[in-house]
């Protein structure tokens, strides 16, 4: 199962057979039920975990809502950033939303790799890229198209996640609430 780890991060950057050794080493395996709280507010994200099978969402609670940031399945990775890369406690939950199989790391591990293997370093600087990237992305989704757009960009960005995420988590995700999201699908479905 970790040779999924490998081909993700080997989409930023080649690893070599001694990084592969390390990271076989330093990274635990660990399988979740459906529905496991893997971080709660006020928690510090020790871990970065790589989702090698299932799915998860992050999200954070306002007036009593949960709202949605992000979702993580097969090759994404599962933590709470600002709490990772801060080691302080962070504002998100995590939620399985289907059984998972996640290979963690530790944060002291991860910087321990990186002062061992500079080149490391490249990997860490385009995983942090990427995912910035997708955060900035759904910033400006949020803030610059209507709800069919936003609908649109989600399902040509996640069309296996329609069947595996219950509405009401996509509606938050993307700004909206259910009734919204379920008219704006039924616009879509139309001839």
């Amino acid at each position: 199962m970790i040779e999924k780890m490998f081909a993700s991060l080997e989409r930023f950057h080649p690893l070599t057979e001694e990084m592969k050794e390390r990271l076989t080493s330093i990274t635990i395996l660990k399988e979740f039920p459906k529905k496991t709280i893997l971080l709660r507010e006020g928690q510090v994200s020790h871990n970065a975990c790589f989702v090698l099978s299932g799915l998860s969402r992050a999200y954070y609670t306002s007036d009593g809502k949960e709202i949605t940031t992000r979702f993580m399945d097969e090759g994404y990775i599962i933590t709470s950033w600002l709490s990772y890369y801060t080691q302080k406690p962070g504002y998100e939950f995590v939620e399985n939303l289907e059984a998972c199989i996640l290979g963690c790391l530790s944060y002291n591990d991860l910087q321990q790799l990186y002062l061992d293997f500079p080149a490391f370093n490249i990997v860490g600087r385009k995983v942090a890229e990427y995912f910035f990237f997708l955060s900035e992305q759904r910033t400006q989704l949020l803030r610059k198209h209507t709800a069919e757009e936003k609908y649109q960009f989600f399902i040509q960005q996640h069309p296996d996640l329609l069947q595996r995420i219950p509405l009401k988590y996509i509606a938050t995700y993307l700004g909206m609430n259910e009734e919204t999201l379920s008219r704006v699908r039924k616009k879509a479905t139309r001839p």
